[in-house]
This record gives structure tokens, sequence and C-alpha cells, in this order.
């Protein structure tokens, strides 16, 4: 069960790749573009986006302990990427983006604990004994 739960937090944070939209447009000058120092958790978010499927793949078919160290490392620099993008949204706000107008800054703590969850469920004897094949105490 937990496994899919998982999986299914996985796939929704695969949405963060939606950012590949923006990139071309930071730094730009027309109305709604991002600011320039919104480049980096850009690429950030759209790395974790991409990457997130790569890890719904191995949460479904693969197993082992090269496996469960991915998924943990993958959810540690996605929780890493959603707060570093919150420290540039206090330093150069981008009010524009639909995200911050639906949820504002919170967006960025909700995908984190998304990570976070996923972390835990990970690290339950459930999951580590399905990965690694022993039970860890």
């Amino acid at each position: 069960m937990h496994q899919k739960i998982m999986l299914v937090l996985t796939l929704m944070l695969a949405g963060r790749a939606m950012t590949l939209a923006f990139i071309h447009r930071a730094g730009g000058e027309s109305p709604g573009d991002p600011p320039a120092a919104w480049l980096m958790p850009l690429i950030g978010d759209a790395v974790i986006g991409l990457t997130g499927l790569v890890i719904a793949y191995l949460i479904v078919k693969k197993t082992g302990q090269f496996v469960w160290a991915a998924i943990i490392s993958w959810n540690v620099i996605g929780v890493w990427d959603a707060m570093s993008a919150f420290i540039i949204h206090l330093t150069n706000p981008w009010p524009e983006f639909f995200m911050i107008q639906l949820l504002g800054p919170m967006m960025f703590f909700a995908a984190s604990a998304v990570h976070l969850v996923i972390i835990y469920l990970a690290c339950t004897m459930e999951v580590r004994t399905r990965f690694i094949g022993i039970q860890i105490p």
C-alpha cells in the first residue's frame, strides 16, 4: 500500500516539469515573465519533474538498495529545490506565476511536504523490506 501511495505522490511531483514552459522566458521584459533569478529554480523544477517519471518507473518495476537510495535522494533534492525556490521568491518575487496566485508561498512548502511524506513512506519497514530485501530494525 505504501508503495502505491509513493507512486501517486511521485507522479504528482512530476508535474513540476511544467516549468519547462517558462525557462525560456526567465529575465524577459514581457508582462508575466519570471525574473532572471528564477532561472535556476525553474530548471530545478524541470529536472525534478522529468526525473520523477524515472523514479515512478523504479518504484513500480525495480528493487534493490540502489533504487531505495535513488528514491530517498530524489526526494531530498526535491525538498532542497523547493526551499531554494522559496528563498528566491522572497528576494525576487514572481507574482504573475499562476501557482503563486493560487497557493501563494505555501506552494513551496506543499511540494516539500509531499517529498517528505515519500521519504517517510520509503523508510517504513514494508517499503524497505521490498526494496532492500532485508528487515532493518
